[in-house]
């Protein structure tokens, strides 16, 4: 098993005193060897204890005068359950997520995405891309796909948005649902954004793997339909769907927004639901930049559609057990590359690291350390749990 010591040179006084802590989730370190008790002169400290077993080190040899070091303590968190602390460490993998696609399929979708001449449909945009990221992320997200409006009668009919689910959520499934995205036509009528997202809502709760799950809507514009069965009224269909996304966070399933619109009043929506979903891209503190992915023609849109999958499956680490200590972020440090470059903790989730929730079950790192890490990759990703008396290097 690699040590901790032969890994982080910083650890080298630790080593000296009583050993390594393991890696992976196997947790076990070396006792540290007791010191000689006061005398005429010091005795030798005390050998150190055997890494994770469940006795204390031997006495250190007897000084003429003074008397023997005490044995060196019980290695922590040892393989018989010894529940002692020591610096611990392991390579987290990244956990998969679930990602529901909602997409837009009203027939504003056949609209070119700019005025100039001979400009693309938005809805020839979309597909090939989502096509091409959904089968470039298929061992890493688990994908499903909701389309809206349903059918097409009238616009704001309750038959727009049912319960339905094109292709469910599930592993390996990128040929399912690139299939369905190329089924589906763009010739809905109206956009009823909020119920399509309840739905989707409704469906991720019914989910019973431990994934994170996310809602990925890719939209061309404003709303239509407020809640339906209704009248087409756009002024009242902006806060609902607003207010759906922001229901959907509170739920457990933040959205993230893919936008294709192309009007003030599009944008200004679109930002208000990127916002409410919680997650924007790392430009968007930029006063100037849209807080929605930006899907204007097909570059910018496998941009994001990589970036927001790379983030999901690359930057979160269920960490398996508890820190030793927990709620302090001086006590645990995470590490990406070869060198061991320590990532700073953000509270506000902008450029850092911070747990996932009040346990403490997971680390998400985020902005540029998490572009760091897609191109390391996840392996290069260490986690090392501090002690009361001991902080992680660095």
């Amino acid at each position: 098993m690699t040590k901790l010591c032969a890994l982080i040179p910083l650890l080298a006084a630790l080593a000296a005193a009583g050993g390594c802590a393991g890696t992976k989730q196997v947790q076990s370190a070396a006792g540290e060897g007791g010191s000689g008790a006061t005398g005429g002169g010091t005795g030798t400290g005390g050998a150190v204890g055997a890494g994770g077993s469940n006795v204390t080190g031997s006495g250190g040899s007897t000084s003429p005068t003074g008397n023997g070091g005490g044995g060196g303590d019980v290695g922590p968190m040892s393989d018989a359950g010894t529940p002692n602390c020591g610096l611990q460490q392991f390579q987290p993998t990244p956990k998969n997520a679930d990602i529901l696609l909602v997409l837009d399929r009203s027939a504003s979708m056949q609209d070119p995405i700019n005025s100039s001449s001979g400009a693309p449909s938005k809805w020839s945009v979309v597909v090939p891309t989502l096509n091409s990221v959904v089968t470039g992320t298929d061992s890493s997200v688990l994908w499903g796909m909701k389309s809206f409006p349903e059918g097409s009668g009238n616009e704001c009919v309750a038959g727009s948005v049912t319960s339905n689910i094109d292709v469910k959520v599930a592993a390996t499934d990128a040929t399912a649902v690139t299939a369905g995205i190329t089924a589906t036509t763009p010739d809905g009528n109206g956009t009823p954004t909020g119920d399509a997202i309840n739905a989707a809502v409704t469906y991720l709760k019914t989910l019973t793997d431990t994934n994170p799950k996310y809602i990925l809507l890719a939209t061309d514009g404003e709303p239509s339909c407020a809640a339906i069965p209704s009248s087409e009224d756009t002024d009242a269909a902006r806060p609902y769907a607003v207010t759906a996304v922001t229901n959907a966070k509170t739920a457990g399933f933040p959205t993230f927004v893919i936008g294709i619109g192309t009007t003030a009043s599009d944008t200004t929506t679109l930002n208000q639901m990127a916002d409410a979903g919680g997650e924007v891209p790392a430009n968007a503190t930029n006063p100037l930049s849209p807080h929605f992915y930006l899907a204007s023609d097909m570059t910018t849109l496998t941009s994001a559609l990589g970036s927001i999958t790379g983030q999901i499956s690359s930057c979160l680490f269920p960490l398996g057990m508890t820190p030793p200590v927990p709620n302090d972020s001086t006590k645990l440090g995470v590490y990406v590359g070869s060198g061991m470059t320590r990532i700073p903790y953000d509270a506000k989730n902008l450029n850092g690291w911070d747990y996932t929730d009040g346990n403490d079950t997971a680390v998400e790192v985020y902005g540029s350390w998490c572009n760091m890490i897609q191109a390391d990759g996840a392996g290069a990703v260490q986690i090392i749990f501090g002690c009361p008396s001991i902080n992680p290097p660095g």
